[in-house]
């Protein structure tokens, strides 16, 4: 009788503390949304064969195509202070990724081909024509491979801090598939990205991507947040892809085939910038760079004039 008592505490405490974690992730995604930063009037979607695309368009002119970096927290929302100026001699689309953001957040493994096909289907769909593509980050692979295996879509592509070529040819391994796996199970999984994705760590983590810790940095840190638990717990799927390396693809062969006019901005207070740059230029000698003073990882955050004016130039 004792031993029946001891396992009948034990599975009503099991299940309080289950029922209450459960509860306290419902809240934090509810809670996320609640400044609705993502809101936006000029919106429009997508309807592609994995999920609805959120994008925006705006403007007149040639077609540029911004791709946001390629994580859970971002969106297109990176670009909000790009589109204005671009837009005045542009056709500027900005959307959401699969997995990121206003678009769908299927329960799925995300990789870097999914994306390529969403691109170029985005640009042969929705665009219509050749177009100039800017890229943040970890999305230049995106370009690269999109522009690898169908060149006629795209004009000029400026990538801006892009992922070191070794980083981004990491393959997962079996720890990666283990974590993976750890982080796709429904409670467990989702606790754990809540405590990953929290308020604290995106401001921290956004803190250290910048020159200047001390702008007012708390819109963007609301809106990366938000990004990031919009959709609920489907959100943890791209994160465990991207965590365990299946977004990743190595672009040496890629990178080296393209004859099309290729411009990387890089924030000069970048860590190691210099050696990626070199990196780049030297798997294909035409590919032009250009180092801004005073950023760090979002030069078109940081200083919005001054990159809108290298735009012109490049693009």
């Amino acid at each position: 009788m004792k031993k029946y008592k001891k396992l009948l505490n034990a599975g009503i405490i099991s299940s309080a503390l289950l029922l209450t974690t459960w509860g306290l992730n419902k809240l934090i995604f509810l809670r996320a949304g609640i400044k609705d930063m993502l809101f936006c009037e000029n919106k429009h979607q997508y309807s592609w064969r994995f999920g609805n695309i959120f994008y925006t368009k705006k403007g007149s002119g040639s077609p540029i195509l911004l791709i946001h970096e390629l994580k859970c927290t971002a969106s297109a929302a990176e670009w909000k202070f790009l589109i204005n100026q671009l837009s005045k001699e542009h056709t500027v689309y900005a959307l959401d990724l699969i997995g990121c953001g206003r678009s769908e957040k299927p329960k799925m493994t995300y990789t870097n081909y999914i994306y390529v096909q969403l691109i170029n289907n985005f640009i042969k769909d929705v665009i219509g024509t050749r177009t100039d593509v800017i890229t943040s980050g970890s999305s230049s692979s995106i370009a690269i491979m999109g522009c690898y295996s169908e060149p006629e879509l795209y004009h000029h592509i400026m990538m801006v801090n892009p992922l070191s070529m070794k980083e981004m040819a990491k393959y997962p391994k079996a720890n990666h598939k283990t974590l993976k796996t750890l982080i796709e199970l429904p409670l467990i999984g989702t606790t754990i990205y809540n405590m990953i994705t929290s308020y604290r760590s995106i401001f921290k983590d956004y803190k250290n991507k910048i020159l200047y810790p001390d702008m007012n940095i708390q819109k963007q840190v609301d809106t990366m947040y938000e990004a990031s638990h919009l959709g609920g717990p489907s959100a943890r799927y791209l994160y465990a892809s991207e965590r365990s390396h299946f977004t990743n693809i190595n672009i040496l062969h890629a990178l080296k085939k393209l004859n099309h006019s290729i411009c990387i901005i890089g924030g000069k207070d970048e860590k190691n910038i210099q050696e990626t740059l070199e990196d780049y230029v030297y798997c294909n000698p035409s590919i032009e760079t250009e180092l801004m003073d005073n950023c760090m990882q979002y030069p078109h955050i940081e200083q919005p004039e001054a990159f809108s004016s290298l735009c012109s130039i490049y693009l």
